[in-house]
């Protein structure tokens, strides 16, 4: 379905959609929020999501390095590739660290 949706001349991901059609104004915000929350799961693997200008998002690795990445799907595969890591959101040991991170039990 997400290749289709190029295929078809949408120049953004689909999890880059807003939320509420009749409320555009809210595109900037809803993506801080992605952001926000993206961050929550990141910092567990000690990696920090930056949005650039609206229209890329910056990864930033434990050791400095830097990506660009367009999508959230890509911030995964990236994610990946700087730790070597899967994240799981199943992984019963993620959860666990996830629920420390967040407060709750």
């Amino acid at each position: 379905m997400c290749g289709l949706c190029g295929t078809l001349g949408g120049s953004e991901h689909w999890t880059a959609g807003v939320g509420r059609l009749d409320m555009a104004a809210t595109r900037r915000g809803e993506r801080a929020e992605r952001v926000r929350v993206a961050n929550g799961v990141l910092a567990i693997f000690h990696l920090k999501l930056d949005d650039w200008q609206g229209s890329s998002f910056v990864l930033n690795g434990p050791t400095g390095q830097r990506e660009i990445v367009d999508s959230l799907p890509d911030v995964w595969r990236c994610a990946l590739q700087m730790t070597g890591r899967v994240m799981d959101p199943l992984d019963p040991q993620f959860l666990m660290k996830l629920g420390q991170v967040h407060g709750s039990k």
